[in-house]
C-alpha cells in the first residue's frame, strides 16, 4: 500500500524519522559504507527531463533518488594511462561498481526498514528493454549521470561526463529510487564547473567520438534547468573503440589497450558493417591476463573475454588544469600496444608496432586487422 507521508514521518520497525531527517541519515550511512558523496533529486527537481529520469520507470509511486559517488584510484589511473599496468585499474574498476551497487542495494534495505518503499539500480549496463543494440540505441533504466548533476554532484563537461569537484569525471555512480518525497540538493553552480574546454577528453579518443571546437550543444532540461554538453556522434563509435575493435589513434603513435586496429569508417551510417567483420575476428584473439571487465563482474556473467581497455576520455580528465596536462601527455606517450601468441599485451613506440603487427601470419593479423581473402590464401 502506497504511503502518503501526509504527517511528514518515516516510520517503521527500525524507528521514526522526519522526512528531512531521513535524508540526512542516509547521506550519514552512505558515507560510512564508503560513498565519498551523495545527492538526492525527487520528482520536481527531475520535471521534463529526458526518459531516463523517469523514477517511476524502475518504481512505481517513486518520488525521490538518492546517488552515490565512489572514486577510481588515482595511482592505477596512472599506470593505466602509462601503459605501465593495464590490470590494477581494471580491478579498481570492478572493485568500485561493486561497491556503489552494493551502497545502493545497502540503502534501499535501510528505507525498507523504516518502512519505505525503495529499489537499487546498479552502477552500469541496466538498460531498458526495446529494440536496438545496448550501449547504442536503448536507454538505461536510470541515468545515474543526469541524476548526479541534478542532484549538485557535479556539472556536465565538454565531453558529457559528468566531472565531480574531487575526483573530476573518474568515479562511479549508483542510485536508490524510493516513494519518500525527500528534499532534493540544488545542482552545483555552473561558473563553478572546472571544465575550460580544454578537450583533452577529445585528444584522447581514436574513435572521432567528440568533435574538436564543437559548437552545437545537447540541451538537457530538468527542474526548469537547462544544463548542456557538446553534441556526440554516434555511441557505436564510442562503442567500436572501448569494446577494442580499434586502439589505435589515426596518427599511429599511440593507442588504447587494444592491440585491434580494424579501421573506423568516417560515416557512422557505416559503422554497423564494420563491427559485423570485426566482432568475429576480433573473437580469434589471444585472451590476456587480467580478470574480468566491470560487466562480467556485476552481472555475474563467466566470460574471460571482456576486459577493459579504454575509458580516456574521463581518465585524462582532473580538476587541475596542470594534472590534466600531464595525464594527456603520459598517453600521448605511451606507444602502441601490440599482443604476442601467449596472450600477453606490451607497448612499443608506432612504427615498431605497425612492423610487428605486418610481420604477422595473414591468419593471425586477420584477428588484429583486416585481411583480404587474397593474402590469406598466400
Amino acid at each position: 500500500m502506497a504511503n502518503d507521508y501526509a504527517d511528514g514521518i518515516v516510520q517503521g520497525k527500525a524507528g521514526s524519522l522526519s522526512i528531512e531527517e531521513m535524508g540526512t541519515q542516509i547521506k550519514k550511512v552512505a558515507r560510512q559504507w564508503g560513498a565519498t558523496a551523495v545527492g538526492i533529486s525527487n520528482l520536481e527537481s527531475l520535471a521534463g527531463g529526458p526518459p531516463s529520469t523517469d523514477l517511476n520507470y524502475v518504481m512505481q509511486g517513486a518520488r525521490a533518488a538518492i546517488t552515490f559517488v565512489v572514486p577510481f584510484d588515482d595511482e592505477a589511473i596512472r599506470k593505466y594511462l602509462a601503459k605501465e599496468d593495464r590490470t590494477a585499474h581494471q580491478k579498481d574498476q570492478n572493485f568500485t561498481n561493486t561497491l556503489a551497487s552494493g551502497i545502493a542495494s545497502q540503502a534501499a534495505s535501510y528505507l525498507a526498514q523504516f518502512g519505505a518503499r525503495a529499489e537499487a539500480v546498479m552502477a552500469n549496463n541496466v538498460y531498458r528493454d526495446g529494440n536496438g543494440l545496448r550501449y547504442i540505441d536503448q536507454h538505461p533504466d536510470l541515468s545515474h549521470r543526469y541524476l548526479a548533476v541534478a542532484s549538485g554532484l557535479g556539472w556536465f563537461g565538454f565531453s558529457g561526463n559528468v566531472l565531480t569537484a574531487e575526483h573530476g569525471p573518474n568515479v562511479v555512480f549508483a542510485t536508490t529510487v524510493t516513494d519518500v518525497p525527500l528534499l532534493a540538493d540544488q545542482p552545483l553552480a555552473e561558473e563553478d564547473n572546472y571544465c575550460d574546454d580544454c578537450q583533452a577528453c577529445n585528444a584522447s579518443c581514436p574513435s572521432g567520438f567528440f568533435r574538436y571546437g564543437a559548437k552545437e550543444k545537447e540541451v538537457i532540461s530538468m527542474g526548469g534547468r537547462e544544463f548542456n554538453y557538446a553534441k556526440r556522434r554516434s555511441y557505436a563509435r564510442c562503442s567500436y573503440v572501448c569494446a577494442g575493435y580499434n586502439g589505435l589513434h589515426p596518427n599511429g603513435r599511440w593507442s588504447t589497450w587494444s592491440p585491434a586496429r580494424f579501421p573506423i569508417p568516417k560515416d557512422d551510417k557505416e559503422l554497423r558493417a564494420s563491427y559485423k567483420k570485426a566482432i568475429p575476428a576480433m573473437q580469434e584473439r589471444e585472451i590476456p591476463d587480467g580478470g574480468h571487465s566491470t560487466a562480467a563482474i556485476a552481472y555475474g556473467y563467466s566470460r574471460d573475454d571482456l576486459w577493459t581497455s579504454c575509458g580516456n576520455c574521463s581518465l585524462v580528465c582532473h580538476p587541475e588544469r596542470e594534472e590534466r596536462d600531464r595525464r594527456i601527455k603520459t598517453l600521448h606517450s605511451s606507444g602502441v600496444v601490440v599482443q604476442h601468441e601467449d596472450g600477453r599485451l606490451e607497448a612499443m613506440p608506432g612504427d615498431e608496432a605497425k612492423a610487428f603487427v605486418a610481420a604477422m601470419p595473414p591468419e593471425r593479423r586477420k584477428a588484429f586487422e583486416f585481411v583480404d581473402e587474397e593474402e590469406q590464401a598466400k
